[in-house]
């Protein structure tokens, strides 16, 4: 029965994260990515993925603050978030499981540098690369949904991203 809620956390996690590189407005994408990262933490903690999870939970914080300095236009929101990668970096250290734990944290590390971007588009680059170092992840801890849908956001992402292009 874990198991089975599991996957359905990470189908979850998965469909708000493929609709949100589809919206146009940074704030949206954000939005959207918070209700994503909930998922996911509670998905990788549940996989016991503690990298994972730290990572996702850590993200979220990160997306939470980014979110609203930027609906309150407070400024200094590239300190801030950039005093988060450190912390990101120790966090997911302590937690280090093994040479695959490395791919959430650089995904992380990349996902959070890339929403203090007002570009969309470059959001949605670093997305690819960030789900690239997911499914590895999700490969390794035996996530059969987050494969699926890892390979699934790929594919979004990167028409998402020929879409907003033009």
């Amino acid at each position: 029965m874990k198991f089975i809620i599991t996957q359905i956390i990470g189908t979850i996690a998965f469909v708000l994260l493929s609709i949100s590189f589809y919206k146009k407005e940074k704030r949206s994408i954000l939005f959207m990515q918070i209700f994503s990262y909930i998922m996911f933490t509670s998905h990788y903690y549940l996989l016991n993925g503690l990298t994972g999870a730290m990572c996702n939970f850590l993200c979220l914080v990160a997306f939470i603050i980014i979110y609203i300095f930027d609906k309150y236009k407070f400024k200094n929101k590239k300190l801030l978030i950039y005093s988060l990668i450190p912390f990101l970096v120790i966090i997911s250290l302590i937690t280090y499981e093994n040479i695959f734990s490395l791919f959430p944290i650089v995904a992380s590390i990349i996902t959070i540098a890339s929403f203090v971007s007002n570009d969309e588009n470059k959001i949605r680059q670093v997305g690819i690369i960030s789900v690239f170092c997911w499914l590895i992840y999700a490969i390794v801890y035996k996530s059969y949904i987050s494969i699926i849908f890892e390979t699934f956001t790929f594919i979004a992402t990167v028409l998402a991203f020929i879409k907003n292009s033009k």
